[in-house]
């Protein structure tokens, strides 16, 4: 009887607990609808930017936070990824941290001081979260993770790889567009393709002879625009020969870095 008991009360516990989560929730003019996912967005996908239609059906769930990340611009979109642990320092041990380690699972590796990203979170059915999926090139371009901002929600967050962005610097705001800044960041990255003979972002007029061509030109403009925008090949590390080239770019991919320069 006393354990029956005890497990009733529990679930009352239980059940309490969710109804003040919803009741906060809604006292904040969000929504607790477990039928719908939240999305934290940090690029062209906010308000104001130049893909934000893609979530014009969604619910806007206020701005938010997202730790652990670092920001990276690369022109016509930002890309985000997760931060690189770094090793403790020769006089630390795990118990000048109570025994804990930077974050779980890292064998007592700290993660580097950064700012938290900032964006927006949207509550989005099943159908929208598919269509931000094939958007944003899920899996070649990023990854969906879901991860816990700093308001304690969780959501799903779009991540590049460190491949991606192995020649663009991390933005030490947090914060995407950022203006004279964007424009500082740009002019590094041109310098650094300007070595290796691509360009520093893609051109609308690029993009528009890139859709106008067929054949041996479509590829090569396509693999330019791929290589300049950072898109993630079919295959790794496949190569195009000169004497017979061939796509190493995702249609879809290209697609969506053209509409980014627009």
């Amino acid at each position: 009887m006393e354990e029956h008991a005890g497990r009733e009360a529990d679930a009352m516990e239980a059940e309490q607990a969710r109804l003040e989560d919803g009741a906060s929730l809604e006292g904040q003019g969000l929504v607790a609808d477990p039928g719908l996912d939240l999305v934290f967005v940090y690029g062209s996908l906010k308000r104001g930017q130049s893909n934000h239609h893609w979530l014009t059906a969604a619910s806007f769930q206020g701005e938010a936070q997202a730790p652990g990340l670092v920001l990276h611009d690369l022109g016509p979109f930002p890309m985000a990824i997760a931060a690189a642990p770094v090793p403790p320092k020769a006089t630390e041990s795990p118990s000048d941290n109570g025994g804990r380690s930077g974050f779980e699972g890292d064998g007592g590796m700290q993660r580097s001081p950064m700012t938290p990203i900032a964006g927006e979170v949207y509550a989005v059915d099943g159908e929208t979260l598919a269509q931000l999926d094939r958007f944003e090139g899920v899996p070649r371009l990023y990854q969906r993770q879901r991860l816990q901002l700093l308001d304690g929600r969780r959501a799903w967050v779009y991540l590049g790889q460190p491949r991606q962005v192995r020649h663009v610097p991390a933005l030490p705001q947090g914060h995407w567009p950022t203006g004279v800044l964007a424009g500082v960041l740009l002019t590094a990255l041109a310098g650094a393709l300007t070595a290796t003979g691509l360009r520093a972002e893609t051109s609308l007029a690029q993009c528009n002879r890139w859709q106008r061509s067929h054949g041996v030109s479509r590829i090569e403009l396509g693999n330019q625009i791929g290589a300049a925008s950072y898109l993630t090949k079919m295959h790794r590390l496949q190569q195009s020969p000169p004497e017979a080239p061939i796509a190493l770019y995702a249609e879809s991919d290209l697609e969506r870095a053209c509409e980014g320069a627009r």
